[in-house]
């Protein structure tokens, strides 16, 4: 048995401490700017700090890292996501805004997955400091914060190039590799860039600065957490609901489609295949639930019922979870659309969470052509992706992944239910905490929450939110002992 490079991944955890600690300070001092309780961000960033440079003098000071196994790369990454988040549990805890320490590191999970399921009630009454660490964890959360690492340390040598393998898996843009810490780098110059422009947009439409920073690193980050309890519906405002559908669409997108667009290359964008999907499946259930709910009169005007359903549909489909009204309340057949939606979610090498449309595209498209292949054995008809054929490895790996990702529903749906949780409850708290969209059905959907279910059920579903954000293969590969095997 030949296990991990021990110093490589204190290395990693520790660097990710180091900028978490970095980010408690800024918030204590703006706790401090507000005459709020400065010193639970402080002393949660004392702790984190301590932590994060016992972890980086334990890698070795100088060391350079030549020789990287994929072991090291998916270790490194998932505990950097655990580490992260427990950490992150601090300020909750220490604040008194969570009844226990399983609350917590639910609430601080939630926010580093992006998944945006909350525990917490009455937000409104909260410390602006706790709701800034809120959106601003759900925000480093967004492209994670192992790229982030790579943008600003590059000090892995030749284990940079694993790492970002492991953050960043499933399938990626072709002809999109530059050097890693190049690739970082633009990543988040884009991905700051967007927030920037969001944060003025917000302001222009009577937000205030502090609520428009804050709905600007959920948006982008596609997380969802809010300050105000009604959450978007707070402002009753056609031009903030606007924006921020443009910009929960932009976080859903494949970030790399995205450079090319800042690069000019229109017809590159345009002409993804993943992203007509995209946009055909949000047009499609968006005119479909605004013409239901207008037949059942759910609302008076035609107007309002294609305002409220496509902002739903973006929601849920980038898997952001803002509201506009509790549409728990609406008949239960428009549960299984947004199921549906749930399950599929964004586009791969994007912030949102699920399936990801391009996988689900590659699955029907195989399975319509082994028809094709049963009826013609002699032919070879490989399945195609923006006129490329994917090579059979990767078909099956696609194949794996989703066999796998809806067998973890289901076996979740039973440990859920048996933890306590309501049937219906249960599915839902299963698919959303695997696809990190963070929404639930009934008692746990906008007008409740998380807050009452079993401490298990918490636990549980903090672990699938971080196998869920590492795309299942990372994490789970750490429980096949022939892994670890040389």
């Amino acid at each position: 048995m030949r296990f991990v490079n021990w110093k490589f991944a204190c290395r990693v955890i520790g660097l990710t401490l180091l900028l978490e600690s970095g980010f408690m300070f800024f918030t204590a001092g703006l706790s401090f700017y507000l005459k709020e309780k400065a010193e639970i961000f402080a002393f949660s960033g004392i702790i984190t700090l301590s932590a994060g440079l016992a972890l980086y003098f334990l890698s070795g000071f100088r060391t350079k890292f030549k020789i990287v196994e994929k072991k090291e790369s998916c270790f490194s990454v998932t505990f950097a996501w655990i580490a992260f988040a427990v950490f992150g549990a601090l300020p909750f805890f220490l604040s008194g805004q969570t009844a226990s320490f399983t609350d917590a590191v639910f609430e601080s999970t939630s926010g580093i997955t992006t998944t945006g399921a909350s525990i917490l009630k009455n937000v409104e009454s909260l410390p602006k400091g706790i709701l800034f660490w809120r959106s601003l964890i759900q925000w480093l959360g967004g492209l994670g914060i192992i790229v982030f690492s790579l943008a600003l340390f590059p000090l892995m040598g030749g284990g940079a190039a694993h790492l970002f393998d492991s953050e960043t898996t499933g399938l990626t843009h072709d002809k999109f590799r530059p050097r890693v810490n190049e690739m970082a780098v633009r990543l988040w110059l884009i991905y700051v860039s967007l927030t920037g422009v969001m944060i003025i947009l917000l302001i222009a439409g009577g937000m205030s600065v502090f609520d428009a920073v804050c709905h600007a690193f959920s948006t982008i980050s596609t997380g969802g957490f809010s300050t105000k309890g009604t959450n978007i519906a707070y402002w009753n405002s056609i031009y903030i609901e606007t924006v921020t559908c443009i910009f929960m669409l932009t976080g859903a997108t494949n970030f790399a489609l995205l450079y090319f667009l800042f690069k000019g290359k229109f017809k590159k964008f345009f002409c993804d295949e993943e992203l007509r999907w995209f946009a055909a499946i949000i047009l499609a259930m968006g005119s479909f639930i605004a013409v239901c709910l207008q037949w059942g009169r759910e609302w008076n005007h035609i107007a309002d019922s294609f305002r409220i359903a496509f902002f739903r549909v973006i929601s849920v489909i980038t898997g952001t979870g803002f509201s506009t009204g509790d549409f728990v309340q609406w008949s239960p057949a428009y549960w299984i659309p947004f199921m549906f939606l749930m399950f599929v979610c964004g586009c791969a090498g994007s912030t949102s969470g699920g399936m990801k449309i391009i996988r689900v595209v590659v699955l029907i498209k195989n399975t319509f052509y082994e028809f094709k292949r049963l009826t013609h054995p002699r032919a070879v008809i490989p399945v195609r992706i923006n006129g490329e054929a994917l090579s059979f490895e990767t078909v099956q790996r696609l194949l794996a992944f989703g066999f796998l990702y809806i067998l973890i529903i289901f076996a979740s749906w039973g440990i859920l239910v048996f933890s306590g949780m309501p049937f219906m409850e249960a599915l839902v708290a299963a698919l959303s905490s695997l696809g990190n969209t963070g929404l639930g059905f009934a008692e746990t959907g906008p007008s409740g929450g998380f807050a009452d279910i079993p401490a298990f059920a918490e636990w549980y579903m903090a672990f699938l939110m971080v196998v869920g954000r590492v795309e299942i293969f990372t994490a789970l590969i750490l429980f096949i002992p022939a892994f670890w095997k040389n």
